[in-house]
């Protein structure tokens, strides 16, 4: 995979596909690799660009203070660095947080926004469950974490259904993950609040939710549909948060279809 300096990292990322950029930034604890039942069909539309964030996956993964604002920074200069003036951008939990910061810090860089499982602040629920994912990190390290993520990420059908996937998905995020950067990214989650400033966002935006999501629940979704004026809200059934894997083809067409409008 190709890497690019970005300020005072290496970012690793991948592309596929012609035409207008779409970029896709991924959640805690993920990596580009996640978007792997998605991209193929995105990317026969969109030059699809995926990047592993700050602390995660193949890029560097420095032990500083990571911030959602850093983050966006961080896009910043990974698309000034790839020659892309204006993209799409889809971001999925703490990368819809990231996208949420980026669309305010820099609106002339973004044709259109994708939310997916996302939050704009971290109501009590969701402290609760960042906290706890912290207090697991803690306890048993980066697999103790990862358990427990799969919990707030999939629904218990999936995960019964899933079994050996799981556990390959399980000893490639223990081998490619460090504790230290997944603990710095939590900070970055607990310590995000836009609640009171994404009404000024105003490129057309779609928000993805999961039906059945326990980790960014519905009214989490809501609060972002109702702030951003304009913006539509897709449900999607029978999925929770990981959308993206239990859900692929129903996300991948929600998304170019809201695309093909905008």
């Amino acid at each position: 995979m190709p890497k690019i300096p970005v300020r005072d990292i290496e970012v690793n990322f991948e592309e596929a596909g012609q035409g207008f950029p779409l970029v896709l930034v991924h959640g805690l604890n993920g990596d580009l690799t996640g978007w792997s039942l998605v991209v193929p069909e995105l990317a026969q539309h969109y030059r699809t660009v995926a990047l592993d964030v700050r602390g995660h996956g193949g890029t560097s993964k420095p032990d500083q203070p990571y911030s959602i604002k850093g983050f966006s920074e961080d896009l910043f200069e990974f698309l000034e660095k790839m020659r892309i003036p204006r993209a799409h951008l889809l971001g999925l939990s703490m990368g819809g947080a990231i996208a949420q910061q980026f669309a305010l810090d820099h609106p002339e860089k973004v044709r259109s926004l994708v939310l997916v499982s996302t939050f704009s602040h971290v109501d009590p629920g969701a402290r609760e469950a960042f906290q706890g994912l912290k207090k697991s990190l803690a306890r048993g390290g980066y697999p103790a974490f990862f358990d427990e993520v799969l919990k707030l990420a999939f629904t218990p059908r999936f995960i019964a259904a899933n079994p050996g996937p799981i556990a390959q998905l399980r000893e490639k995020r223990i081998q490619i993950n460090s504790p230290v950067a997944i603990g710095r990214a939590t900070d970055a989650c607990l310590a995000f609040d836009l609640k009171e400033r994404i009404s000024a966002i105003t490129v057309p935006t779609l928000v993805v939710s999961g039906r059945e999501d326990v980790f960014t629940p519905l009214h989490l979704a809501e609060q972002i549909h109702r702030s951003i004026r304009g913006s539509e809200w897709k449900v999607l059934e029978g999925t929770g948060h990981a959308l993206y894997i239990e859900k692929a083809p129903e996300m991948a067409e929600a998304v170019l279809e809201f695309l093909k409008r905008n």
